[in-house]
């Protein structure tokens, strides 16, 4: 089963993941803060890391600089979840080693379970993982069984909508 720790201090947040994660199969733990977070590395060995920047105590861009630095966990793959979307900050957010930034206010949650599972298939996913959404056999029959779908996505109606 994948692992995942879940680094944020909102409550709403971090409840909504948690059971969309656990509905996907996925292992997950919850941390309020940075130290927290180091804390549960401890015990609790994630195959990703999804952190909140803005957070009491330690936030996360110091989390990030300390998992980095860190020979046991600078290969953990981590993506900020945060509200902040300056372009400066998602600059700093990959300068300090974050594979994705994710905008809470404007991503669908099923975009950062994508996101996993893509992580997971890209580090050989443990045998009883979730399935990729995008996995090719499973896209190569979809596509076969439903042809229908294709339709309403004809090149035609482009042409006629320039």
């Amino acid at each position: 089963m994948a692992k995942i720790l879940l680094v944020e201090d909102d409550p709403l947040v971090y409840r909504m993941y948690q059971k969309l994660f656990t509905l996907e199969g996925f292992e997950t733990e919850t941390a309020e803060n940075g130290q927290i977070g180091l804390d549960k590395l401890a015990t609790f060995k994630p195959d990703v890391i999804l952190l909140d920047i803005m957070m009491p105590t330690m936030n996360g861009l110091e989390m990030l600089d300390k998992l980095k630095a860190d020979e046991a966990t600078k290969n953990i793959p981590v993506a900020v979840l945060t509200n902040v979307s300056d372009l400066g900050v998602a600059n700093e957010i990959f300068a300090k080693g974050a594979e994705l930034s994710i905008v809470k206010s404007e991503t669908e949650p099923e975009t950062v379970i994508n996101w996993i599972r893509s992580v997971m298939a890209r580090n050989g996913a443990p045998a009883d993982a979730p399935a990729a959404a995008d996995d090719k056999p499973a896209d190569s029959d979809a596509s076969t069984d439903s042809s229908d779908s294709d339709e309403p996505e004809t090149p035609a109606e482009e042409p006629q909508n320039q």
